[in-house]
């Protein structure tokens, strides 16, 4: 096994049959055309990005005829080797697809069984999966994080300290890193936007109805049955 690292020379991976670019998505399309001339003919390439369309189209364009477009939907707010965890992937989902390279796909789903993962195929290149992952991943984060935010700007950093473990489970995510999250949004802008503009309608609703006793209570009834299917 070979681990190129931030610094080292791409050209490391040799003859790497296994080739798995574990970086944010702009770095991952920066890296996708460089791979052609270095590594073995028959290597197969993974990404772990967040996102797929923009990778997927990277990808094409440098005809990269074994690469696999993946997601793991394991993670947490710690970035590098510090981060890692032998049983990160167990029984987790791990997205994957190349419709036009279904050998390919097969060569991953049993790479990303062997860590313990079960391989979700997909069958188009990346749409499906972008939407998605806006709704179940990007907005959490950015709300989380803007939830961070207005409570830190309204009562002072010295007073988080006073924290209860609803806001601090609420605000999980608000610790992940920004230069991870930039790249993500910047290539699903166009899920996230709506479903941003969604959540900030809902919120200002909220707001002329807090003594509204019956829309109250409409309100938690259903998210309280979204949230039993989430369990």
């Amino acid at each position: 096994m070979c681990l190129v690292d931030q610094g080292d020379r791409l050209e490391s991976i040799g003859d790497s049959l296994v080739v798995v670019l574990a970086m944010p998505v702009d770095a991952i399309i920066q890296t996708l055309p460089r791979l052609g001339p270095i590594m073995h003919r028959q290597a197969l390439v993974m990404d772990t990005g967040s996102t797929k369309r923009e990778v997927m189209a990277t990808a094409a364009a440098a005809r990269l005829s074994q690469f696999v477009g993946g997601h793991p939907m394991a993670g947490g707010t710690s970035s590098g080797a510090a981060g890692a965890r032998a049983d990160l992937f167990d029984g987790q989902a791990w997205f994957l697809t190349n419709p036009d390279a279904p050998d390919a796909v097969r060569r991953a789903a049993k790479f990303v069984e062997a860590l313990g993962a079960r391989p979700v195929v997909l069958s188009d290149r990346g749409e499906e999966h972008d939407r998605l992952m806006a709704a179940v991943s990007h907005l959490p984060q950015l709300a989380a994080s803007a939830l961070m935010v207005t409570v830190e700007r309204a009562i002072g950093s010295a007073n988080l300290q006073w924290a209860g473990k609803g806001l601090r489970d609420t605000t999980r995510l608000a610790s992940s890193p920004g230069q991870m999250w930039s790249s993500v949004l910047a290539t699903n802008g166009a899920e996230v936007k709506p479903l941003l503009r969604e959540l900030a309608a809902e919120l200002l609703k909220l707001s002329d109805q807090l003594d509204d006793r019956e829309a109250i209570e409409k309100f938690f009834n259903e998210a309280s049955r979204a949230k039993a299917s989430c369990l």
